[in-house]
This record gives structure tokens, sequence and C-alpha cells, in this order.
């Protein structure tokens, strides 16, 4: 696993390297407390042979690491969410110029928080 090298990766992440050329990459998105290990393991067993890509959240809620703040419990900032998904594409824009990743064949993995964000990502930035 590799961690990042260059100072322009906005995310604490993991990356795996695909060991099957057919395999389509996977982008692991945590729930709220979650961390960039978290669903290594899922991405495997769903996935094998596939490139993983698991960014860390990195707004913390009261220690807790998420996707993008909330303004209460279940109260969504539609303007938080809308930068956070921008910022989210730009690391997996950058990831996918370092690693060996087709953006193009990516499929988003995520999990409560992370979910929420894939969606978002999908909606704003496809």
């Amino acid at each position: 696993m590799a961690r990042p090298s260059s100072p322009h990766f906005s995310h604490i992440h993991l990356f795996e390297p695909g060991t099957s050329p057919d395999a389509p990459p996977l982008l692991l998105l945590h729930g709220t407390g979650g961390s960039e290990h978290d669903l290594l393991r899922l991405g495997r067993a769903i996935s094998p042979g596939s490139a993983l890509l698991s960014p860390r959240g990195n707004v913390s809620e009261g220690g807790a690491a998420r996707f993008f703040a909330r303004l209460a419990e279940g109260v969504f900032d539609p303007g938080e969410i809308i930068s956070r998904t921008h910022a989210l594409a730009d690391f997996i824009a950058a990831a996918a110029t370092h690693y060996p990743l087709d953006p193009l064949r990516l499929i988003a993995v995520g999990f409560s928080n992370g979910a929420n964000i894939a969606a978002s990502l999908l909606l704003l930035r496809p």
C-alpha cells in the first residue's frame, strides 16, 4: 500500500495497485468516524484484482472523520457538500495521474457518509 508522496494530494489515503487489468478500480469511501483502512477488505472481496483507492474524509466532527460537515445530525449544508465533493473529485483526478488508475472505469463503494459523497460525486462530477 502506498501513502501519498506528492504534496498535491488533499486527502490522506491508501492505494493498492490492481492485479487484474480486467477488474475495475474501486474508490472506497468510509462512513463517519472511519478511516482509509475500513473498506479495504470489502473492496478486495467484492472485486478481487481491482486497484483500490481509499481516501480518509478530511472533515472532523467531534474527532470523527467525515467527507463533509453537517450543521447538525441529519441536517446538511448544500454548499458544504458541493465544495467537499469538488475537492474529493480533484483528489481523484490527481490520484489518477499519479497511480495506475483509470478514472473512467472507477466504481465508488461507500458506507453512510461515504455513500452520500459518492452520490454527490455522481451528480456533480461524474
